[in-house]
């Protein structure tokens, strides 16, 4: 039995069929808009994640470092000199185990208006680490003379100008392996500077 040959229409068809281009060459336009996009679009998410970290004063990069045993003026008020310790005696606090209380204290003198401020934190400057103040947490009980953050409102209703000094009492609870020194940084709001003091319990 013999295979019939095919018509000769159908063997010219096979035979003038135009060349396909290959993947590449079709998807070339795409291609080159993925190259330039990508590293368009990983910058642009890269800016933002700094700028929500960074920006809108949510995180100051600029300090102001207070000379040992000294102040600075900053956003109206004076800040210092710092006095820090640990504090031996916990009992009766709810402190966890491997852990060492540290405390400072920082005096803050306004300048006629009362400042603004967040609680102080707490910076191993070797790693930095940070920590925020501890006290309703490990027992402590609040005390309006004693504040974690700074007191915004003022003395005197009518005179603006009236704003007592007073000093931030704040305690950190600190693994017992921690060393210092560390830095204490107080962040006055609407500033785009910070505190910084040295300390080494």
């Amino acid at each position: 039995m013999t295979v019939p040959t095919p018509p000769a229409s159908a063997v010219a068809a096979g035979a003038d069929a135009p060349h396909r281009p290959g993947w590449w060459r079709t998807n070339r336009l795409a291609l080159i808009a993925l190259v330039l996009l990508a590293p368009a679009v990983g910058l642009g998410v890269g800016a933002n994640e700094w700028y929500s970290y960074f920006g809108y004063g949510m995180r100051k990069v600029t300090p102001v470092v207070v000379p040992d045993q000294g102040t600075v003026e900053l956003s109206g008020a004076a800040w210092g000199p710092v006095r820090s310790g640990e504090i031996a005696d916990t009992s009766g606090m709810d402190m966890p185990e491997g852990t060492r209380l540290l405390a400072a204290i920082v005096p803050v003198a306004p300048e006629g208006r009362a400042v603004s401020c967040e609680p102080p934190v707490l910076v191993q400057q070797s790693t930095g680490r940070e920590w925020t103040p501890m006290r309703s947490e490990i027992g402590i009980p609040y005390n309006s003379d004693e504040p974690e953050r700074c007191i915004s409102s003022l003395a005197d209703e009518d005179d603006p100008e009236s704003a007592q000094p007073y000093s931030l009492t704040v305690a950190f609870v600190v693994p017992s392996d921690v060393e210092g020194p560390f830095w204490l940084e107080v962040d006055p709001v609407g500033d785009g500077r910070f505190v910084r003091f040295s300390i080494d319990p």
